[in-house]
């Protein structure tokens, strides 16, 4: 059974007609399915990520998927900051700086599917007095969102952080789904979402 019904698709594929311009780059860090799960390198939704960007990217020759073992392109994983699974990677060139770990079900669907659409069309939804200010960012900025699939503020969120990072190769933007990840939940005592986090020092929840 497919993720996108065909309704959507017919949806889908008629927007990014009109709206996608430049090609852009989905890369997935994943795990091959080897019938055997070793105990460390669990991965709960692994292949179904893969199958959702795989329907994503089928509804235009503008989307490109590129499949990447975590592990056995570890090299890459590291180059790109990867660092659990599944990752996804969008950019319309060698950048890595705008991830979304998890699979991005219910709201968060949206945000992909927007962020694909800005990287596209290269023209961010900021305001110009912001982007002047982030295109004066020297330092390296982490900004994490952690959000769920039914929260209905998280894609405002996430997205934002998404167009700061697409703004200045210096920001580094991850939109985190925490029910795929606990441990990250509890090492950042997320009790709801959107949390933002930024370097690790600054916190705050909401939109």
């Amino acid at each position: 059974m497919p993720f996108i019904s065909d309704k959507d698709q017919v949806t889908l594929k008629d927007r990014f007609k009109r709206e996608l311009k430049r090609p852009v780059n989905l890369r997935l860090f994943t795990q091959r399915a080897m019938g055997l799960t070793i105990p460390g390198r669990e991965c709960l939704h692994c292949e179904e990520t893969q199958k959702l960007l795989e329907e994503v990217t089928g509804l235009s020759p503008k989307l490109k998927l590129e499949v990447k073992d975590f592990y056995i392109d570890s090299q890459e994983a590291r180059e790109a900051a990867v660092e659990r699974i599944p990752a996804i990677v969008m950019s319309t060139g060698d950048a890595s700086n705008v991830k979304f770990y998890g699979i991005p079900l219910g709201y968060e669907f949206a945000t992909i599917v927007e962020d694909l659409i800005t990287l596209s069309r290269g023209v961010s939804p900021l305001g110009l007095p912001t982007r002047k200010k982030l295109k004066r960012v020297k330092d390296a900025v982490h900004i994490q969102v952690f959000v769920t699939p039914t929260c209905g503020y998280c894609p405002q969120v996430a997205r934002l952080a998404h167009a700061m990072a697409m703004e200045n190769p210096n920001i580094t933007a991850d939109v985190i789904e925490v029910q795929e990840f606990p441990m990250l939940g509890q090492v950042y005592m997320i009790t709801g979402v959107p949390k933002t986090v930024i370097n690790n020092r600054v916190q705050f929840v909401g939109a």
